[in-house]
């Protein structure tokens, strides 16, 4: 049986992979960032954070005592994910949506709750996770936006037209200084773009035309509490049902504008 961290590497290798796919527009032509998740929103996925739903996942957790509560904190910050459509071209934004996360914390453990909206707008608790990475990526970053590149398990800050490395894993992926968005468009088409969606790699059954075998890195990585695949079939439906009732708005507002 595969260990959870590789179990999420490919998990995040197939969600980066959809998200791309649904998301073709995901802001103006040349936009650099993503499109940003409101705070609205945000304010949303935190009070799904601590619903039912997940205080009963994070009730699944193990801590050695029944009785331990778990804690949920109100600070919710958007993950975002390198863009397929990015490697292809550059004018597209570097990263889409995945999902937002929310620490917690429960037996003196740290944990994560993962949540994203369904169909209709609402948020949903759908996963926890063990440790605080995506807290501690926020923290590095200092207010810039935050994405990651999940084939590799490298965190990046997002300032402008700069991108900086947020951990070991981005460090040894672009150097220890910022690189421009075009800089790092060279390297990642050179990694991916033949392995994207539609390429002979990619008919060769890999998951989502990246390359899934490599071991996510030790400092990276948070290792999933729930393992199961219905879990993160979940989390990729509903960002990419998100992502399209997105566009649908944009599309409309557009329109009214003419």
């Amino acid at each position: 049986m595969p260990r959870p961290k590789n179990i999420l590497l490919r998990l995040s290798a197939v969600l980066a992979v959809g998200l791309g796919l649904v998301l073709t527009v995901g802001g103006a032509a040349g936009a650099a960032g993503p499109e940003l998740v409101s705070s609205d929103e945000l304010s949303k996925a935190t009070t799904a954070a601590h619903s039912p739903t997940a205080l009963g996942l994070l009730g699944k957790v193990s801590t050695g005592s029944a009785k331990t509560a778990a804690t949920v904190s109100q600070d919710t910050h958007g993950v975002y994910a390198l863009n397929p459509a990015f490697v292809r071209d550059a004018s597209a934004p570097v990263a889409t949506f995945w999902y937002a996360a929310t620490p917690a914390s429960k037996g003196g453990q740290a944990l994560t709750v993962y949540t994203a909206p369904d169909q209709a707008g609402a948020w949903q608790a759908v996963n926890v996770a063990s440790g605080n990475t995506e807290a501690r990526m926020f923290a590095a970053a200092r207010g810039a936006v935050v994405f990651t590149e999940p084939q590799i398990g490298a965190w990046y800050a997002l300032t402008g037209t700069q991108i900086r490395p947020l951990n070991t894993s981005a460090t040894k992926s672009i150097g220890p200084s910022p690189i421009t968005i075009a800089a790092y468009n060279e390297l990642v088409s050179t990694r991916y773009s033949d392995k994207l969606p539609g390429t002979h790699y990619s008919d060769q059954g890999v998951a989502g035309g990246y390359d899934t075998a490599a071991a996510a890195p030790t400092d990276t990585y948070n290792d999933l509490i729930l393992r199961s695949t219905a879990g993160a079939i979940a989390l990729l439906g509903l960002a990419c049902l998100y992502h399209r009732r997105v566009n649908r708005r944009s599309a409309a507002t557009l329109r009214n504008a003419r």
